[in-house]
């Protein structure tokens, strides 16, 4: 989140100068838009300076290109108690939208969204926003998606696997229902890291195999759903996989012959059914920094050496017939 967050600060530091350097205000095909956003957005304080006359370009919250067209809107940390408004499906230069903690916000994301062909970067964080994903956005150019907290119901559209560019996808702390999309996040040729969070959702059904194919994940966090079966095919000694979690699952598979990617820095397996032993390949990772398999049906020797010593019991407890160090000798 904090690479994600840098990321949009320093397109927005981009964007700033970009508008200051550009031409007087003339023939602005986006400034009708622009109001027409403001009056669906209702009376708000935080867009007084949304006014006809003024040079939309140095409005709050909206940026613009070189070409005095709107490519970003910000949002953040303001009072707006609103619906968002359809209308900014009509800013067809429009690349980035991120809009982050404002809890007044409320009503369903527009499908007039699925206009914007060049959208890629897309964040709705921290409000009341609630229905449905649009399918309609499977339309645009998305490549990051952040919809962390909000109050989304329904499944992830399957449309949204046809976007050839998706490579991160945070969706957690939702109430959305269903299977995971078996391809909602893919590098394809590249060597893009790819990111999926659906953590504290109602997903079901297991973790799609395709998965397996993808060797290179920043993240991918699953916890606190209602997700089964096998999840061994996410690890590999060729993968690249740097945190994992995966808690709070019904998730039944055998964890003994598991080889996890050395360059692992977070592995949570907490809360499911996983039987077998704690596997060897645990003490191989030099980086490894949080453990936690507790809460499951591991029975076995705890294997050492490595930087296991660091992992107290609680990382161990609650589960059939574990032994050794940390817990009671074998």
């Amino acid at each position: 989140m904090a690479n994600h967050v840098a990321l949009l600060l320093l397109l927005l530091l981009s964007l700033q100068l970009t508008a200051s350097f550009s031409q007087q205000p003339g023939d602005d095909p986006d400034l009708p838009t622009l109001l027409k956003i403001k009056e669906q957005f209702g009376e708000q304080a935080a867009l007084a300076s949304w006014q006809p006359g003024t040079d939309h370009c140095n409005w709050a919250y909206a940026y613009c290109n070189q070409y005095r067209r709107v490519v970003a809107i910000f949002l953040q940390n303001v009072n707006i108690t609103s619906t968002i408004p359809p209308a900014i499906g009509d800013l067809d230069q429009l690349h980035t939208i991120s809009i982050d903690n404002i809890p007044g916000l409320h009503g369903p994301i527009p499908d007039t969204f699925g206009k914007l062909s060049r959208l890629s970067i897309f964040n709705i964080m921290r409000t009341s926003v609630s229905g449905s994903l649009p399918a309609s956005l499977s339309r645009t150019n998305l490549t990051s998606v952040s919809f962390f907290g909000n109050m989304l119901t329904g499944r992830i559209p399957m449309s949204l696997q046809d976007l050839p560019h998706l490579t991160y996808f945070d969706a957690s702390n939702n109430r959305l229902v269903g299977r995971i999309p078996p391809r909602l996040v893919s590098n394809g040729t590249r060597d893009s890291p790819l990111g999926l969070t659906l953590t504290n959702n109602r997903l079901t059904g297991p973790i799609p195999r395709t998965y397996a194919r993808e060797r290179y994940f920043m993240n991918f966090r699953v916890a606190n759903n209602m997700l089964t079966g096998d999840a061994a095919f996410l690890f590999g000694r060729r993968k690249t996989v740097s945190d994992v979690d995966l808690s709070g699952n019904r998730l039944n598979f055998n964890l003994t012959g598991v080889v996890m990617p050395k360059n692992l820095l977070f592995l949570n397996m907490s809360r499911n059914r996983i039987y077998g032993g704690v596997p060897a390949s645990l003490a191989q990772l030099k980086w490894l920094v949080t453990l936690d398999l507790s809460y499951n049906r591991l029975c076995g020797e705890i294997p050492t050496g490595g930087n296991m010593g660091r992992f107290k019991a609680e990382a161990y407890e609650h589960n059939k017939c574990l032994c050794g160090t940390p817990l009671p000798t074998c």
